[in-house]
């Protein structure tokens, strides 16, 4: 919705003219005792008045001149709609006062009924059902809105709403994108002018990356050697409840895999008392000595695999 309103841009310049003379509000005629003025307007011609009297029409191409006597006068110009130029302006002989002006169209637009924020969830857990939920900032807006609502990507679907001003949208079959949503707003009256179309974008909520942690990794040698490694290793676990302990075999020369596995299993639960459910061994190949590779799996961290 619109209104037009018709505002004046104006030029008043003030010239000395020499050897001029007029007649009171004579066009034609010129005495040395006349003030001078002359009126141009853009892009129409308009009536010019004097102190409430019509003495002519503005020019356009050319300024409209007219011979006033000296002193005070009311110099009028009537626009479009009502709007006029109004001014109070001294005219003394031998000088020209030029009135330019111009009219320009403005275009307000009204209040429209609706101005629609959109809000929703800044993250989102796969599996969950999340909302979002259109919210009209004029509060007396009373002409009933539209809502039309897509989703991106296909995997995130709407499940409730989806016409109205709040939608459920399941994340259940998502991979772990971002989930955008867009709505257009319209009530089928001011749309030429508002209505609106409104991007929102949640994020997966990903949880940080956990890395395993290699710990130590040691030929098997004398057995008081090898449970020095054992025992830094344990004082590390202690640092990361629930974490395990990942014990990788190495077959060399030196003592059987299968002999040094139960030798640090029966050591590591019996003297240094870990719990031997969090306590993970496992055969890799081989080395020129039998070895133990030692490594420290906290919760949602993935053990390493051969390589």
């Amino acid at each position: 919705m619109k209104k037009i309103r018709y505002n004046f841009l104006f030029v008043v310049g003030l010239m000395l003219i020499l050897g001029a003379s007029s007649a009171v509000f004579s066009q034609s005629k010129l005495n040395k005792n006349s003030g001078i003025l002359t009126v141009k307007t853009s892009p129409l011609s308009y009536p010019v008045k004097v102190d409430g009297q019509v003495i002519g029409m503005s020019g356009t191409s050319s300024e409209a001149v007219f011979y006033l006597t000296p002193g005070e006068h009311l110099i009028e110009v009537e626009g479009p709609n009502g709007q006029k130029f109004s001014r109070r302006i001294n005219f003394e002989k031998g000088k020209k006062h030029c009135v330019c002006l111009t009219v320009v169209e403005k275009v307000e637009k009204e209040r429209c009924p609706y101005d629609i924020i959109v809000q929703g969830p800044a993250k989102y857990v796969k599996g969950d059902t999340i909302y979002f939920k259109a919210i009209n900032r004029v509060k007396d807006g009373a002409i009933p809105v539209n809502y039309a609502w897509s989703i991106f990507p296909s995997t995130a679907a709407i499940i409730d709403g989806l016409r109205t001003d709040t939608i459920a949208v399941s994340t259940k079959d998502t991979n772990g994108e971002p989930i955008r949503v867009n709505l257009d707003v319209n009530d089928g009256v001011y749309d030429e002018f508002c209505k609106q179309t409104i991007p929102t974008k949640t994020d997966p909520d990903i949880p940080p990356t956990i890395d395993p942690i290699r710990c130590d990794i040691f030929e098997a040698g004398k057995p008081d050697e090898d449970k020095a490694r054992f025992d830094n290793c344990v004082i590390q676990l202690q640092s990361y409840p629930d974490a395990q302990l990942y014990i990788i075999l190495y077959e060399g020369k030196g003592i059987p895999v299968d002999r040094l596995g139960k030798r640090s299993f029966d050591y590591l639960v019996n003297v240094r008392r870990v719990d031997p459910s969090k306590i993970v061994m496992t055969k890799w190949g081989t080395r020129p000595r039998s070895t133990v590779e030692i490594w420290i799996i906290p919760p949602g961290a993935q053990p390493p695999t051969p390589q």
